[in-house]
């Protein structure tokens, strides 16, 4: 009898469906296009459409105008990339920013966990990266992508504090920078959580093998008896 329960609780548990991370998109960097936005040194060079504000400051390396790009969009290849190329000896710092609306985090279900920054990491050169992200021009975070990274998922986990200031809505910056020569690649960036795992209907096969495992426990109790 014992063994039978087990095998029916065991026939239950393989019905449980596993939580899946969801993704909220902020930018795919599909477009609009910005090509080859450049600073000189010590200088900064901005561009701002209906989607984002891009900027690129050169801090360090020769003043010759050349050798750091930042380029979104069209240009990249396969196109839809946030890609910054420091050319060697040369430091930028590249921000992003959009206008985050209030009703984004409002999407995200009350019982949702592993809240979080959610970037597409194409590559990122042999140092780590650093990110800070800004919320009405005031810090809100800082984190790093680790050296080395290539085609991955790389989530940036919130605490309760941050999420409510999200909440808010308003200017959401983010400030990329690492060493002398540093490169990065995006392919996109926004928020991801996961829910509870959930308990679906079990199917009639299922629920018919459930019942002839009762009935037979049944006979077999009877049988004792």
């Amino acid at each position: 009898m014992k063994r039978t329960i087990l095998a029916v609780a065991a026939l239950a548990a393989t019905t449980l469906a596993s939580a899946a991370p969801v993704e909220i998109l902020i930018d795919n960097f599909n477009s609009p296009d910005i090509t080859g936005l450049q600073a000189a040194l010590g200088a900064t060079a901005t561009q701002s459409d209906a989607v984002r504000t891009l900027s690129i400051t050169t801090v360090a390396g020769p003043a010759d105008g050349n050798g750091a790009t930042t380029t979104i969009g069209g240009a990249t290849f396969p196109v839809g990339l946030l890609e910054v190329a420091n050319a060697s000896g040369r430091d930028t710092e590249v921000k992003v920013s959009w206008n985050l609306a209030a009703a984004t985090l409002a999407a995200i279900p009350a019982n949702a966990f592993n809240i979080s920054f959610f970037m597409q990491v194409i590559q990122s050169d042999g140092n780590p990266t650093d990110l800070e992200f800004t919320l009405g021009g005031a810090s809100l975070a800082t984190f790093a992508i680790a050296p080395n990274t290539m085609n991955a998922p790389v989530t940036f986990g919130l605490n309760p504090a941050q999420l409510a200031l999200l909440t808010a809505g308003g200017d959401l910056g983010l400030i990329l920078n690492g060493t002398l020569g540093w490169d990065l690649t995006l392919d996109a960036f926004g928020f991801s959580y996961e829910v509870p795992a959930s308990v679906p209907v079990p199917e009639p096969a299922s629920l018919a093998l459930v019942g002839l495992a009762l009935a037979a426990a049944g006979a077999a109790s009877r049988r004792k008896a």
